[in-house]
């Protein structure tokens, strides 16, 4: 899709003014703009031709896609995204599409989808309040910005995350991964390996960083059938958190759970939570 100057210009401009929590009327997007009204508003009646944007009496406003286009362009013109290519994994909170840059480096495109299913169940998990997060362009870029950052400190304490090349807007720009989730029950060359390299990953991530992931399951943690990564990170609490231990223990049982249905494998749970807050042995593993 090919946008005019005063296209992109307008759909900035309404980007900004629906961040800025200001009136989204023609004229308060001309001044965010600097643009004459006559421009500004010959491009956005071409933006609500494309369904870029819509409209509710004197004010506009921002789809999703044009959001998707307005990331995809910065990735474009930074030379990471020549073409879009197939989707990798839908899920309620994200899309993930596969990105070819021009000079034939393959990356993992994440696009979020907070409020996708229900908003309100989105600020309760993200320990989010309305007047902190009011709009849903607001929680999906605070959603991307912290899973960059938090891949980017991880990644300083263990190789089993995904590798985060940049941000912008409601995106996360990743190295693609060879693996499946393991939600699949692919074969593993070594299941009871790939177990202890998961809670090895969840004990790093604790001790040396600091973080809990909060959210742990079979549905993000991605496997080769030999090594494993861990994904999904925007939802993570410090280890200083009031419920570390009820989260940490979450996170470990369902893993572990997942093994014992999967593969055959059981540990002690208790233990191994312990173990990974630092206290203790990593408990044995026992074929069921």
């Amino acid at each position: 899709m090919r946008l005019r100057p005063e296209e992109w210009q307008a759909l900035r401009a309404l980007e900004k003014c629906t961040l800025g929590k200001a009136t989204t009327s023609a004229e308060s997007i001309a001044k965010v703009s600097g643009q004459p009204i006559d421009r500004v508003n010959f491009g956005l009646n071409e933006l609500n031709k494309r369904k870029l944007i819509g409209t509710s009496g004197r004010t506009f406003e921002i789809y999703i896609s044009a959001v998707d286009l307005l990331a995809l362009k910065f990735y474009a013109d930074k030379d990471y995204a020549n073409s879009l290519g197939k989707l990798i994994a839908k899920g309620k909170e994200s899309d993930v599409y596969e990105v070819l840059s021009a000079k034939g480096d393959l990356y993992a495109l994440k696009l979020f989808r907070l409020g996708r299913t229900s908003f309100r169940d989105v600020t309760r998990k993200r320990h989010a309040s309305a007047r902190q997060f009011n709009t849903w362009l607001d929680i999906n870029y605070q959603a991307a910005h912290r899973e960059f950052n938090a891949l980017t400190r991880l990644a300083e304490v263990t190789k089993n995350v995904p590798t985060a090349v940049a941000t912008n807007r409601h995106t996360v720009l990743l190295k693609e991964l060879p693996g499946v989730r393991l939600t699949n029950r692919p074969e593993l060359v070594d299941p009871k390996k790939a177990l202890r390299e998961v809670m090895e990953t969840v004990r790093e991530a604790y001790l040396k960083a600091g973080m809990i992931n909060g959210d742990l399951s079979e549905y993000n943690i991605l496997t080769d059938g030999a090594a494993v990564w861990l994904i999904d990170w925007p939802q993570w609490v410090g280890k200083d958190h009031p419920n570390a231990k009820e989260l940490m223990k979450r996170d470990v049982g369902a893993v572990v759970r997942f093994f014992d249905r999967g593969y055959g494998l059981s540990t002690d749970i208790d233990a191994l939570t312990e173990y990974m807050m630092g206290s203790g042995r990593f408990p044995a593993i026992r074929r069921v």
